[in-house]
C-alpha cells in the first residue's frame, strides 16, 4: 500500500500565521487536542486553532465551531438517533474547510466522523494529520486504504500499531501516548487520598462509569450496586466518582437517586479530577476507554466493564478481531485486568472480582507488577510535542507527506 496514493497537490501557502483545524469528537480526544494546542504555544508557534472540541480546547485558545457534547455518542443503535445532528455538524466543518482554508487539518480519533472530513480536506489540498488513528489492528482493516489515500501523516499511540501499519506498507509515526504528559506527577496514594479529603487508613474505591450518557446510563446503576455489595465486606470503604465534563450533575443525580442508600450517602462526586481520583484509589472500576489507560499509567488496580445495546454488541463481536478491549491487556498480550463485558457486567460479578484486589494479597500484587511492565511499553513524555513537530513538517513547502 502506497501512502502517496491519490494525493493532490497541496494548496498554495498564504503569507499568514498558520491556521490549524482540529476535529476531536469526544471528551478524551479533546483533552489531547487541548494538550496539542498547549505544546504549540510552549514552542512559541503563532498558530491559530479552530474546530470541533470542548471546554478544554476552548480554554487552550481554540475557536470552537461545534461542541463535543453534541457528538459524543457510542454504539450503532445509539448513533442512529443522534445522526441528523452529527451530520449537520460535520457539514458545517466541511464548509469551514472551504471558507477558512486552514493550513492543516488534525483529526483525533472518532474515525466514523473524521474520515469523511479527511477526504474533503484532501480534495481541497489541505494537509491531513490523523492523530490517534482508527484501531485498524482490531477491526475494519480496510480503513488503511482510506488512511493511505486521504491522510498525509499518521500519528500512533502504541508501538505495536506502528509495526502493524508498516507490515502492510503504510508509513506511520509512533508518538507515544499523550496521557504521559497530561497526568500530573502525584504523591504517594495515601497522600493523594488526604489531599482529596479521605482518611488514608481507609480503602478507597473509585467509580468511573464513562463520559458518554448512553454508557453512564447502562453502567452507573451496576457500579452503585456493586459498591453497595462491597460495603458489606468493608463498611468503612470510601467511595469516589470523578464526573466527566460531558456528564452534567443533573444527569448523574438521576441515577444517584435510585442508588442504594449507603452508596448515595457515602459517595463523593468531584468534577474533572479523574487522574487524582485514580491516583488515590486502592481500586478503580472503570468503563472501557481512556480511564483504563490512565489507570494503567498510574499503576492503579482496576476492573474494566462495558455495556452497549444488544445490536451493537452482536455486530461488534462479528467485526472485532482482538481478544481484549482494554489497552493494558492488549499491550500485555494476556488478561491482567479483568474485563466484565455486556452480560458479564453485573453488580455481583464486579463485587466478586473487586474484593480480592481491594483486600490486597497476591491478586493485587500480581496486577501491580503487570501494570508496571505495561507502563514501560506505553512510551515516555512528549507525545503532544511530537505531533506538533509533525504538523510543522507538513506546513513546510514540499513537506514529507506530499
Amino acid at each position: 500500500m502506497n501512502s502517496e496514493e491519490g494525493h493532490k497537490p497541496a494548496a498554495p501557502r498564504e503569507a499568514r500565521p498558520p491556521k490549524i483545524m482540529i476535529s476531536a469528537g469526544e471528551s478524551s480526544g479533546e483533552i489531547h487536542g487541548a494538550a496539542l494546542i498547549k505544546a504549540a504555544r510552549d514552542r512559541g508557534l503563532d498558530w491559530t486553532f479552530l474546530g470541533l472540541g470542548g471546554d478544554r480546547m476552548a480554554a487552550a485558545g481554540a475557536r470552537l465551531l461545534a461542541h463535543i457534547n453534541d457528538t459524543a455518542v457510542m454504539g450503532l443503535s445509539e448513533v442512529i438517533g443522534a445522526l441528523p445532528g452529527i451530520l449537520a455538524i460535520r457539514a458545517s466543518l466541511k464548509r469551514s474547510l472551504e471558507l477558512d482554508r486552514p493550513s492543516a487539518l488534525v483529526l483525533i480519533d472518532a474515525p466514523d466522523f473524521n474520515l469523511p472530513l479527511a477526504r474533503h480536506a484532501h480534495g481541497l489540498g489541505i494537509p491531513v494529520i490523523y492523530y490517534i488513528c482508527p484501531q485498524v489492528w482490531a477491526w475494519r482493516e480496510s480503513r488503511l486504504k482510506l488512511l493511505a489515500r486521504y491522510t498525509d501523516r499518521r500519528a500512533l499511540l502504541f508501538d505495536f500499531e506502528k509495526r502493524f501499519y508498516e507490515e502492510r506498507g503504510l508509513s506511520a509515526d509512533w508518538v507515544g501516548h499523550p496521557i504521559a504528559d497530561e497526568l500530573p506527577p502525584f504523591s504517594p496514594r495515601d497522600q493523594v487520598k488526604a489531599e482529596l479529603g479521605f482518611d488514608p487508613a481507609r480503602r478507597l474505591l473509585t467509580l468511573m462509569p464513562g463520559s458518554r450518557r448512553q454508557v453512564v446510563k447502562r453502567l452507573a446503576p451496576i457500579f452503585f450496586q456493586a459498591a453497595d455489595q462491597l460495603l458489606d465486606q468493608d463498611p468503612q470503604l470510601n467511595l469516589l466518582l470523578p464526573r466527566a465534563d460531558s456528564i452534567s450533575q443533573d444527569f448523574l443525580d438521576g441515577f444517584l437517586r435510585e442508588a442504594p442508600a449507603r452508596v448515595r450517602a457515602g459517595l463523593t462526586v468531584v468534577s474533572s479530577r479523574s487522574p487524582q481520583a485514580l491516583a488515590a484509589a486502592d481500586l478503580a472500576i472503570v468503563a472501557s476507554g481512556t480511564s483504563s489507560v490512565e489507570a494503567a499509567f498510574l499503576g492503579t488496580p482496576m476492573l474494566v466493564a462495558y455495556r452497549v445495546s444488544a445490536l451493537s454488541w452482536r455486530l461488534g463481536r462479528l467485526l472485532i478481531g482482538v481478544p481484549y478491549v482494554s489497552i493494558a491487556n492488549l499491550v500485555a498480550g494476556r488478561e491482567i485486568v479483568p474485563e466484565l463485558l455486556q452480560e458479564r457486567a453485573t453488580a455481583e460479578n464486579l463485587a466478586e472480582a473487586a474484593w480480592p484486589l481491594l483486600a490486597g494479597g497476591p491478586a493485587r500484587a500480581g496486577m501491580a507488577d503487570a501494570l508496571k511492565r505495561v507502563r514501560a511499553r506505553l512510551g515516555g513524555p512528549g507525545a503532544s510535542g511530537r505531533v506538533v513537530d509533525i504538523i510543522a513538517e507538513e506546513l513546510r513547502p514540499g513537506g514529507p507527506g506530499r
